[in-house]
């Protein structure tokens, strides 16, 4: 069965097949087409490891302890431990939304979730001891780490309480 989200992105690629072809013709659409494959083999590799990382991350993630530490019962606490397991995630999204996926099918609630990927892309200490501080300072780097520190954990709560307030937005887990 195919799902609404991979039908959009079919009929937005054939919309923008059309879009290049009305814009620069054959050629341009020839051009566009080509790109896209080398951009998929670029992909393939990481795409790979990350479904790697997902498979065997959700058959190695101990269930009870992550339900206990991340799930609905962990509360304000499973929000700042997914915030510092966030904030020290290293890698793309490759690596850090399979992870997310096997934490979500071990038990981890949709707080703990989104505080985790809120904290991987807004706080990322990796990104701030090898990039940001050597770039742009220590000041900046500690003024936007201050900035950055409560977003996760507002997210997380606001996560909660969206889906107790409005039930349409509850994500339920699928076991496979």
């Amino acid at each position: 069965m195919v799902s609404w989200s991979a039908l959009f992105f079919l009929l937005l690629a054939i919309a923008a097949g059309f879009a290049c072809l009305k814009v620069g013709g054959p050629e341009l659409l020839e051009s566009s087409a080509v790109d896209a494959v080398w951009q998929l083999l670029d992909f393939v590799p990481e795409l790979t490891m990350g479904l790697l990382i997902a498979g065997f991350s959700s058959v190695l993630l101990p269930r009870e302890r992550i339900a206990r530490a991340l799930g609905g019962q962990s509360g304000f606490r499973g929000i700042l431990l997914a915030t510092a397991i966030g904030s020290f995630m290293p890698g793309g999204p490759f690596a850090s939304f399979p992870l997310v996926f096997a934490l979500s099918q071990a038990g981890a609630d949709i707080g703990a979730l989104i505080a985790f990927l809120v904290a991987w892309a807004t706080i990322g200490i990796n990104r701030l001891v090898v990039w940001e501080i050597p770039l742009m300072g220590m000041k900046f780097g500690i003024l936007r780490l201050a900035c950055s520190i409560p977003l996760p954990i507002l997210a997380g709560l606001l996560a909660r309480w969206l889906t107790v307030r409005f039930p349409l937005l509850r994500v339920e887990r699928t076991d496979d």
